[in-house]
């Protein structure tokens, strides 16, 4: 007569792990990224400039990321993304508000939380730049030397300046090579670098040579030309 067996039901890898005696491997720890070392700041709600990518959290949980700064170190949320059943997400979102509207750059921290345990955070800097451009000083004679500085464009790549005046180009500048890795370039030269007209000037920079209003990552600021009276003496 057989002897009855007996069979012991455990449920999940860990205590199959631990009843066959094997050790069962620590959870790697979450980790946060933004990809590119500067996001480039549109101005314009919604945009998702701010690539991340994550790993080491729970499978399918709601991610929360918060950013701070050194002036305002106080967590503030910013998002919530989606992990996949590894535990892991690929996403763009809508990068964080500068801490003033005349901050030009600003280093941010990251912070994402495993709502499963929340005293588990991943942490990462990234800094960021407000795209467009800016000619300091901005006002004074057409011949004034003045220094042009673009910002938040590719790195590695040229950027042009395109003085437009009564919707015709009269001259496209080669401003220089964007560095990194805020993609950040500056040139000495005339406020306006092209014969004197007086009027509204519109100033396009972007990485063409050549002006098109299809050209998507492009900055566009105006230029006022006055004529003035001379003081006699």
């Amino acid at each position: 007569m057989l002897a009855p067996r007996r069979f012991l039901a455990t449920s999940g890898t860990a205590a199959l792990a631990a009843a066959m005696g094997f050790a069962v491997p620590a959870r790697a720890a979450p980790t946060i990224s933004t990809r590119i070392p500067c996001v480039a700041s549109l101005g314009l709600n919604g945009v998702m400039t701010l690539p991340l990518v994550g790993s080491g959290f729970s499978p399918n949980s709601l991610v929360r990321i918060r950013t701070s700064t050194r002036s305002k170190p106080a967590p503030k949320d910013l998002t919530a993304v989606r992990a996949d059943a590894s535990g892991s997400f690929r996403s763009n979102v809508a990068p964080p508000a500068f801490n003033s509207d005349d901050t030009l750059q600003e280093s941010f921290n990251l912070l994402a939380t495993d709502p499963a345990n929340p005293t588990s955070t991943a942490t990462a800097k990234f800094r960021q730049v407000r795209f467009g451009f800016d000619a300091d000083p901005s006002t004074g004679r057409p011949s004034r030397r003045v220094t042009y500085t673009a910002r938040g464009f590719l790195p590695g790549r040229t950027v042009y300046a395109h003085f437009r005046f009564g919707g015709k180009t009269r001259r496209n500048v080669k401003i220089g090579a964007a560095t990194s890795p805020c993609g950040i370039v500056a040139k000495k030269m005339r406020l306006l670098p092209t014969k004197t007209r007086f009027g509204r000037w519109t100033v396009y920079m972007d990485q063409s040579p050549t002006y098109s209003k299809t050209t998507l990552l492009q900055a566009k600021g105006t230029l006022f030309i006055r004529r003035t009276l001379r003081r006699r003496g």
